[in-house]
């Protein structure tokens, strides 16, 4: 009897899963067989990381000791630092206290201003002072935030005493100090002014300045 049944091909082998069209595929078992890890070799950039850490660390906690003894060095005063602590306290305006002679009325610049909205005031009062030999020089116009003064007296400090001279002769008067180099003097007439002492009432007699915004006021020397 004839077999006719039909023969089986020949089992194939399977293909190692490491080999791959003919080549072997390295795996990390072999690294491992072919560089044994002794367990004391760090990999570089985890050494210098913690290097760079570590450096990180030791600048911090300086900064922070610094820190910490300066503002103790502060407190206690050991150590003065420009622009750390309350500001100092603003130094009072006060009136000059000194006693002054009565200067010619001629000696020194004298300029005049008006202070109001009356028109021609400034002039007014100027001419009435040229007319006592005051030296006029400019006229004109100037704010003045003085309200009901007669006028307010400006000079710097070498025109203390021609200052006191425009008080004798303008009753009720401010004087106000600036910075000026000079002897000369400046009058703003306010909307108090009314007219000038009499020439023959003006005390010539050594005195003071008035300054009654200011604080301490001055006094008369006694004795």
């Amino acid at each position: 009897m004839t077999d006719t049944s039909i023969p089986q091909p020949p089992k194939r082998q399977p293909k190692q899963p490491l080999d791959w069209q003919g080549q072997r595929v390295i795996t990390e078992d072999d690294l491992d067989v072919a560089f044994e890890d002794d367990g004391n070799v760090e990999k570089p950039h985890i050494y210098h990381r913690r290097i760079l850490h570590g450096v990180v660390l030791v600048l911090l906690v300086g900064l922070v000791i610094a820190a910490v003894l300066t503002a103790t060095a502060v407190a206690r005063g050991d150590l003065k630092i420009p622009g750390w602590g309350p500001p100092p306290p603003p130094v009072p305006i006060t009136c000059p206290a000194g006693t002054y002679d009565y200067p010619d009325n001629g000696s020194f610049r004298l300029n005049v201003y008006n202070g109001t909205q009356l028109e021609g005031l400034g002039s007014k009062v100027a001419s009435q002072l040229a007319d006592r030999g005051y030296d006029i020089g400019s006229v004109g116009n100037k704010t003045l935030s003085f309200y009901g003064m007669s006028a307010v007296v400006v000079s710097g400090k070498a025109g203390e005493a021609n200052a006191f001279n425009l008080q004798r002769n303008i009753p009720d008067t401010e004087y106000v100090a600036d910075d000026r180099a000079d002897a000369s003097v400046d009058v703003v007439v306010g909307a108090g002014y009314k007219e000038l002492v009499p020439v023959n009432r003006v005390d010539q007699t050594p005195g003071l300045l008035s300054c009654p915004r200011l604080s301490p006021a001055p006094t008369e020397p006694t004795g």
